[in-house]
């Protein structure tokens, strides 16, 4: 089943949920258009100034919005005109514009998605029940695959000061949503197949299995004035954290299992595990706000 349609079965959008395409390059603007034509999207194509347009004159008849532009562009000029109109907007982004980032978390953007995608993260993105895009400072980015890990939190952690310290954090953190959690993968079945060098090459055949080819995590990325607030959500069937919490001597040999310790350690301090270990959010402090747009 698409993600439309479990977006429909949860009732959050109608059968035919209306989505603008806003956007200068017609070749995004068609493969998009095409993707969610396929998944059931009824689509509309808009230029900056149409979708500007159609906003001034009334409450426009549109259920989400996709704005393909980064820092350089003027489309993140439009995210506020969308934020008052109470319009929820997933911002497509080249892969290190942090710039973009920030504007975007600024601006009212309620979803990312960083290039190269493909259809089903695109549908994932859009897949967020409006409840949960209400947040005036927060933003969430769907995540996959071991390449999404390492990208996504390189660019994230450059929103916080000693960046490489949360990167570290953040990845062990999103890498155990994705093969603890989406892919069920134990903790004794990852030491095996770490002891013999056939981790990585396992995790990479449950991806592409059609059971996984469509779960994603979730992580969100909230600023506020004197911290930034990460919140990973994962799809899997939960899972008791305390005994990770701490670096136990008596795993000291084992490859594996200190992750969750060693994010404590280096950046989120006071680390948090909700919905039964599903979800788990970490905060990092700054004394003064970034603003990369000055």
């Amino acid at each position: 089943m698409s993600v439309a349609g479990v977006w429909r079965q949860e009732g959050e959008v109608s059968m035919a949920c209306r989505i603008w395409l806003v956007g200068s390059d017609p070749v995004v603007g068609g493969e998009l258009e095409g993707w969610l034509t396929a998944a059931g999207f009824t689509t509309e194509r808009l230029s900056h100034a149409e979708a500007l347009s159609r906003l001034g004159a009334t409450r426009p008849r549109v259920d989400r919005v996709v704005v393909d532009g980064g820092s350089h562009s003027g489309s993140l000029e439009l995210l506020p005109h969308f934020r008052a109109a109470g319009v929820p907007v997933t911002l497509l982004l080249e892969a290190e514009d942090l710039l973009a980032v920030e504007l975007g978390l600024q601006r009212g953007a309620s979803g990312f998605l960083i290039k190269p995608f493909g259809q089903r993260s695109l549908e994932a993105a859009l897949a967020m029940p409006a409840g949960e895009l209400s947040a005036p400072s927060g933003g969430y980015f769907p995540f996959r695959t071991l390449e999404d890990v390492t990208g996504l939190s390189q660019l994230v952690a450059g929103l916080c000061p000693e960046s490489e310290m949360v990167q570290i954090a953040l990845s062990e953190l999103m890498l155990n949503a994705v093969e603890h959690g989406n892919l069920g993968l134990g903790f004794v079945r990852k030491g095996e197949l770490m002891s013999c060098g056939a981790w990585r090459n396992e995790v990479e055949r449950l991806l592409e299995l059609p059971e996984h080819q469509g779960r994603f995590a979730f992580l969100r990325v909230e600023c506020r004035p004197r911290e930034i607030r990460f919140l990973i959500r994962d799809q899997g069937d939960g899972f008791n954290p305390d005994p990770y919490m701490q670096l136990n001597p008596l795993r000291s040999v084992e490859p594996h299992g200190r992750g969750i310790a060693i994010a404590r350690m280096l950046a989120f301090p006071d680390l948090v595990f909700l919905d039964g270990g599903r979800c788990v959010e970490g905060v990092v402090r700054r004394e003064a706000h970034l603003n990369l747009a000055a």
